[in-house]
């Protein structure tokens, strides 16, 4: 009985310890930063990434149709 609740003990004083160590190792190397600014640049980045998509898919179409009128040409 007794050394159970040593262990426990032991286990429950291990576990707070890392616990409070990991968020003072987080908190100081961060600062604060403004989710607006990730939205936006996120939205950006995303109206960037459709941009690129549509010209890739314009030249595939263009490519189909060269094809098609050197096929239907022949």
């Amino acid at each position: 009985m007794n050394n159970s609740i040593i262990f426990i003990f032991c286990t429950a004083t291990v576990l707070l310890l890392t616990a409070c160590g990991k968020d003072t190792q987080e908190s100081s190397g961060q600062g604060i930063e403004n989710p607006v600014d990730k939205y936006m640049d996120s939205r950006v980045n995303a109206m960037d990434m459709a941009k690129q998509s549509v010209k890739e898919s314009n030249k595939k179409v263009e490519e189909q149709n060269k094809a098609m009128e050197t096929l239907l040409a022949k």
